[in-house]
């Protein structure tokens, strides 16, 4: 599966087709909507991991923002490491809530200030608006002296799914260089070049049916106007040059998904920059500031609380494998390489 050379432009898709496409993914809107707004009702949400406080700013007056500040933290404490949280849902679904768990875990644990960031949703708002949008709300809160004092040279832009993609790709501006000192990535899309046909090939053979088989044409077409050059870096990060991305980058893929092998691709790409030695096994290296995890056996998005497993037991483990994959992630952004903890 090599990166292609050749831009590619996104097709136009056909009268019915078209119509399909967007009363199939107004129907999941509306699902996940409903789904949202009932576990934001009081009673219904998990009281440990709400926010400290929501925020809105003028450059995006409708969107409202998610800060979690640590509970150890007090007023006069040193500045805070600044964690920018972009959730999944293939760029139309969900909202920020969907990982107050992740963010309430990441500042506790780690005394991090969290961010979880509203943002554009498609189809009404297409590529690049949501990226134009994550950047005027990221200056705003770098430029928020209201909130809890935050160390700016220690500003961490994360996101899952989509949420990574976008992570990958904001920080590409110019605007944002220099500003931000890593990425981390949760299997994110990074090739709209590849077809779909190909990414799913690229699975094991025994890989169960893929989630995202029957939903990533159509988030495709949710996101991406017709004629739009698929192999923009803003777009498909595969294509982006090692010099446009922070000093470190941090990308998880899982198993049996069908973004794994990009993502993967994308991650020996950028660790290709450098003279450092890659140290670790196939399934999780460091090289040259960047790493990369390969989550065994896992799905796409096997870490949602949408998809909690039954059985105390088996809820546990998992529990157990995705605060690890958060941790690993989170040691190669703000500590030296622990190479004892990051390769068990």
């Amino acid at each position: 599966m090599a990166v292609s050379s050749l831009p590619t432009l996104m097709p136009s898709a056909s009268f019915f087709q078209a119509v399909f496409y967007r009363i199939r993914l107004g129907f999941i809107k509306l699902l996940t909507d409903t789904i949202m707004k009932i576990l934001s009702l009081r009673g219904i949400g998990d009281p440990s991991i709400q926010p400290t406080f929501t925020k809105s700013y003028p450059c995006q007056p409708t969107l409202t923002h998610r800060i979690f500040v640590p509970k150890a933290w007090k007023s006069g404490d040193p500045a805070l490491p600044l964690y920018i949280d972009l959730h999944g849902g293939g760029y139309a679904l969900f909202r920020p809530q969907i990982d107050d768990k992740f963010c309430t875990w990441l500042a506790n644990e780690h005394n991090i200030l969290v961010i979880s960031v509203q943002y554009l949703l498609a189809p009404a708002h297409k590529f690049p608006k949501p990226i134009y949008g994550v950047l005027n709300v990221i200056t705003a809160i770098l430029e928020d002296e209201s909130l809890p004092a935050f160390d700016k040279s220690k500003v961490c832009i994360g996101g899952f799914s989509a949420g990574a993609n976008l992570a990958l790709t904001v920080p590409q501006l110019p605007e944002l260089r220099g500003k931000v000192g890593g990425i981390i990535a949760f299997y994110p899309p990074t090739n709209f070049v590849t077809p779909v046909e190909e990414t799913l090939a690229s699975r094991p053979a025994h890989a169960g049916p893929d989630v995202l088989a029957r939903l990533a044409d159509l988030f495709k077409w949710g996101y991406i106007s017709t004629g739009q050059d698929l192999a923009d870096p803003l777009l498909s990060p595969v294509f982006a040059n090692r010099e446009d991305l922070p000093p470190k980058v941090c990308i998880i893929g899982c198993e049996f998904d069908m973004l794994c092998k990009n993502a993967e691709i994308l991650a020996n790409k950028l660790a290709g920059s450098g003279t450092g030695k890659r140290i670790g096994t196939d399934a999780a290296w460091e090289q040259n500031g960047i790493r990369w995890e390969m989550m065994i056996g896992r799905y796409h998005a096997f870490d949602t609380p949408l998809v909690e497993p039954r059985g105390a037991e088996r809820r546990a483990k998992l529990d157990q494998r995705r605060k690890a994959m958060w941790s690993n992630a989170d040691r190669v952004i703000w500590t030296p390489i622990q190479m004892d903890v990051l390769f068990l």
